[in-house]
């Protein structure tokens, strides 16, 4: 049964779910581009399967640091799931690169509740999601969950709240300093905001609308599971529990404000919504549960299977 495999923590799961990335990246590659292969080519996709390997593994272990799942490998299963139901996200470089740097950015941020070296995890944050504005202008939109971090943190103070404002500003300059130097032009300003656009005629696709559906589903669905259960969760986890709920929010208002509407975008969502889709799954023990209510711990593992199947089926969408 999955509710048993991916509730354990053992090296063939992160083994399997790699496998299951890069095969994804793969089917998503060979179907959106021409098969012209080059060395150069093979360099680009060999990096960016790399790139999404690293952010399965790094969300697992912002996970397990910060204690947002029991030991268990429920989210970073339902990450895999969600990435390989949409394979137009692995033909958006930049958003697989924005995203890499609003994990890393989502480290800090999630750990600032421990009030050891607040400062320099402030700044690391602020300029992850300042980098990951450069390939993405509506990261920035990250910063609201950091200011929202800063003010749940242990011995909070208004001079914390202005550190993001220099990690942005060193990037800024940084960047800059780049554009000038290689061509001499701060056009690369100008068109650093794309204009938001609400066009969703890509949507019209099965192969993006139905695994769209599928996850903003999901996310509506075990959002609201969430909001009903914060008045029985401890005072000392609910200002993890509440900052999960923040960083959705903003990531599904990144995907919404992007310039153009691929699909892609919805990358942003599926950490926290991996996260809160684990916490869903996990809230019961297994074996105690089977004894007090089959039906609800059959509808969990037919909803575990689907997820897993579905990838599978949207390749001949």
């Amino acid at each position: 049964m999955l509710t048993s495999f991916f509730g354990k923590s053992s090296p063939v799961n992160y083994l399997i779910l790699g496998v299951f990335i890069v095969v994804g990246y793969l089917f998503g590659s060979i179907s959106g581009s021409s098969l012209v292969i080059t060395p150069y080519l093979l360099f680009v996709h060999g990096a960016f399967i790399l790139l999404s390997v690293l952010m399965l593994l790094l969300l697992d272990f912002i996970i397990r640091k910060n204690h947002l799942t029991k030991s268990n490998t429920f989210a970073i299963f339902f990450f895999t799931c969600f990435i390989s139901m949409l394979p137009v996200i692995f033909l958006q470089h930049n958003i697989l690169l924005a995203n890499a740097f609003l994990i890393l950015a989502l480290r800090r941020i999630m750990s600032l509740r421990s009030d050891r070296n607040s400062s320099k995890k402030i700044l690391d944050a602020s300029v992850w999601i300042t980098i990951a504005s450069l390939f993405y202008f509506w990261s920035l939109l990250f910063f609201v969950p950091l200011w929202f971090a800063i003010i749940q943190k242990p011995n909070s103070n208004y001079k914390q709240m202005l550190i993001p404002f220099t990690g942005f500003l060193a990037i800024f300059m940084m960047n800059t300093a780049y554009q000038l130097l290689m061509s001499n032009s701060f056009d690369w300003f100008f068109n650093w905001n794309k204009p938001i656009s609400f066009d969703f005629s890509k949507y019209n696709a099965a192969s993006v609308l139905v695994p769209a559906t599928v996850i903003l589903g999901f996310y509506i669905w075990t959002g609201a599971y969430r909001i009903i259960r914060l008045s029985a969760v401890s005072l000392k986890e609910k200002s993890n529990y509440l900052l999960m709920l923040y960083l959705s929010i903003t990531s599904l208002l990144v995907a919404l404000f992007g310039p153009q509407k691929t699909g892609a975008e919805l990358l942003f969502v599926l950490a926290p919504v991996s996260i809160i889709a684990a916490n869903y799954i996990e809230g019961f023990d297994t074996d105690r549960f089977m004894e007090k209510d089959m039906s609800e711990f059959w509808f969990k593992e037919i909803m575990l299977w689907l997820i897993l199947i579905l990838p599978f089926v949207f390749l001949f969408l």
